[in-house]
């Protein structure tokens, strides 16, 4: 079962501020037996973790043992957490993922796979711009180059994502199925036409969220049926989505309304085609 969304403002300052703050921590170097316990609690966690999703619940618990004895271990218990997030990803428990890999950096500011694994969380809430902050971050922090090169690279595509989407309107308008306006910097109107693998991408995400927050029940139906009928004509934007209904993100609210938008649209074109049709 997939975890309820963690509500946090999407902020990527914050996620740079805690990073800031991070006081570096050293090994124990003295001999410790339960440290060396520990390991083996995580060998047995990596073992059961490799033999696929039937066993990630093992996985979950022999780390969490090992937890209990690697204090002393700030490294050690980085991984550990970090792992852990790594398992709640696959799980999709992206807030508990993001918990996990937060409390991973915060014991090794240098655990290049816990800042991705952070930023992999953030984007599937919502919260890019702490997403981009965290992939960032971990280019310029990972111990590992090869990590820290698929950090940047995380961050390069988010970017490039991000620019995109100031270049579209907050909920796609669109004029027809297959097709939406967009607006540039300049403010001018373009009409795109969208590829058959679009709106299934679309329909994709919408139907995610429907998933996510259980809305093909009859009572959240009703309720957003109201709220788009009081609209009376005019176009939902995200932002408006997300204050009547504050669970989901914006990015959520998004793709939600997008693929609504493009449905009342294409109703409006095919009665106007009718009424053009009709004889005089």
């Amino acid at each position: 079962r997939r975890d309820e969304k963690e509500t946090m403002e999407d902020s990527g300052d914050d996620v740079r501020m805690f990073v800031h703050k991070i006081e570096v921590k050293e090994d124990s170097k003295e001999k410790d037996l339960l440290a060396e316990q520990a390991e083996v609690f995580k060998k047995a966690g990596n073992k059961a973790f490799r033999s696929g999703p039937s066993k990630f619940e093992e996985a979950i618990q022999q780390y969490k043992q090992a937890l209990e004895l690697s204090e002393s271990k700030p490294r050690l218990t980085s991984t550990l957490r970090s792992n852990l997030a790594l398992i709640y990803l696959k799980q999709e428990k992206y807030s508990e993922a993001h918990k996990e890999a937060k409390a991973a950096v915060g014991q090794n500011p240098e655990n290049g796979k816990a800042f991705v694994r952070a930023g992999q969380a953030c984007e599937k809430l919502g919260y890019e711009n702490m997403a981009l902050a965290w992939y960032q971050l971990g280019s310029d922090r990972a111990s590992s180059s090869k990590v820290g090169a698929i950090a940047k690279k995380a961050a390069e595509v988010l970017s490039k994502e991000l620019e995109r989407k100031k270049n579209t309107p907050v909920a796609a308008k669109a004029i027809g199925m297959g097709s939406e306006t967009t607006k540039t910097k300049d403010g001018k109107v373009k009409q795109k036409m969208l590829s058959h693998e679009e709106m299934k991408e679309r329909k994709r995400k919408f139907d995610a969220v429907v998933k996510r927050y259980s809305l093909d029940a009859l009572e959240p139906q009703e309720a957003i049926a109201d709220w788009l009928t009081k609209l009376n004509g005019k176009v939902a934007t995200a932002e408006d989505f997300v204050k009547k209904f504050p669970v989901m993100s914006k990015q959520e609210a998004v793709d939600f309304l997008a693929w609504i938008q493009t449905g009342i649209q294409f109703k409006e074109q095919v009665i106007d085609k009718n009424k053009n049709a009709l004889p005089l």
